[in-house]
């Protein structure tokens, strides 16, 4: 596994350096840990700075040229991303990018890449991701939301929930049931969406946060084309399983903890902080589980740059980063002290509020994507060998 830093990482890091300092306020502070960025004061900003990286072909800068992106290497991506994570940069394109993205360019026909891709690397096309249910969330080949054909179109009825950005987004990417009611992940296909198809509901839900990023989503006989399934009927969850190996390995996370580690540094010592032996071996406990975590996601870019599509590897990173993150908020409320409660609506909080935000937005951090139960297993009987129990 190569780990060096190339020249065209130096040079991606330098461009987008450039485009954050113009496209974000001086004293951003941004929302801490989460994969998106939704308060309403933050939403002209988000919107506004992925138009421009839009406009430089940095959105998407790995995908394919003739689909809006640089056709760059998965490291160049990786240097991208951890300096978005870094500058604490909002996003409203992450599922977009992220996930729909790379299932396209695997799986989708080429009309669908032709229209989507263009859309989502050029205009910053907003997606939402329909996978867990009520009664199916972690085990999500128990989903019961149907989708029955009848000639050339599909009448979708069920529920969603925990729907990142449906409020916000154009389309969803849906995995919905068209085999038996028992026939698991074998009877599932995946469709592509309008988020304003007649029939769809879309119900808030306020997280821990005080955030509106997810919601539930109902569908009543809502008609989707045949053209708009992604693949073959019933392969959805073989495609949805590649979708949710690229949540798994998001160099985001690395950023976003180096520049809170950065920060506490800095501040240890400073009026209100924590400053001893004790205080000083946290930090340095955090520098090596940074680095450990950075390592576990660049292993997941080797494999990308030969070839390879990660499994075991995106878990064990996912895993690993996302119970990190709640060990650094913890350590950084330690050293913050009591203001370390306040959110960003208190003018005494520190680092505006991120602190208190990480603490209880990394909890849902092991929980988004495949809660790490999930992970466990999928680590101990497709990495191990060991069997169910």
């Amino acid at each position: 596994m190569d780990l060096h830093e190339t020249s065209e990482m130096a040079a991606i890091r330098a461009e987008i350096r450039d485009a954050l300092a113009s496209g974000l306020p001086g004293d951003w502070q941004g929302s801490g840990f989460l994969p998106m960025d939704v308060r309403p004061e933050h939403m002209e900003i988000a919107r506004s700075l992925e138009k421009a990286l839009a406009s430089r072909k940095l959105l998407a800068p790995a995908w394919p040229v003739e689909y809006g992106g640089r056709g760059l290497s998965p490291r160049e991506q990786f240097a991208l991303f951890e300096e978005l994570g870094y500058a604490l940069a909002p996003r409203l394109t992450t599922i977009s990018v992220d996930l729909v993205g790379p299932v396209l360019i695997h799986y989708g026909s080429d009309e669908q890449r032709s229209r989507h891709l263009s859309a989502i690397a050029n205009d910053a096309v907003v997606w939402s991701q329909g996978f867990s249910e009520p009664g199916a969330g972690s085990d999500l080949t128990g989903l019961q939301t149907r989708a029955e054909r009848t000639g050339d179109t599909y009448a979708v009825n069920g529920t969603k929930i925990w729907t990142s950005m449906m409020h916000v987004s154009d389309w969803i990417i849906l995995l919905a049931r068209t085999g038996a009611p028992d026939s698991r992940g074998r009877g599932l296909s995946l469709f592509l969406v309008p988020s304003d198809s007649p029939g769809i509901e879309v119900r808030p839900l306020i997280d821990a946060t005080d955030q509106h990023m997810l919601n539930q989503v109902f569908f009543d006989n809502v008609q989707v084309p045949v053209e708009n399934r992604v693949g073959e009927e019933n392969e959805g969850w073989r495609y949805a399983t590649t979708l949710l190996q690229y949540e798994r390995g998001d160099a985001l996370l690395v950023g976003q903890f180096r520049r809170m580690l950065d920060d506490l540094r800095r501040a240890v010592g400073s009026a209100g902080w924590r400053d001893s032996g004790t205080a000083r071996r946290a930090l340095a406990q955090l520098e090596i589980e940074l680095q450990i975590g950075r390592l576990f996601t660049l292993r997941v870019v080797d494999m990308y740059v030969r070839g390879q599509v990660p499994d075991v590897e995106a878990s064990i990173t996912k895993l690993y980063m996302t119970e990190a993150f709640q060990r650094l908020g913890e350590a950084a409320r330690h050293l913050a002290g009591p203001y370390a409660s306040l959110t960003h609506c208190d003018r005494l909080s520190p680092l505006g509020g991120r602190i208190a935000n990480t603490v209880v937005a990394s909890t849902t951090g092991t929980i988004m994507g495949g809660a790490s139960e999930i992970q466990r297993t999928i680590i101990a009987t497709r990495g191990l060998g060991l069997p169910r129990g």
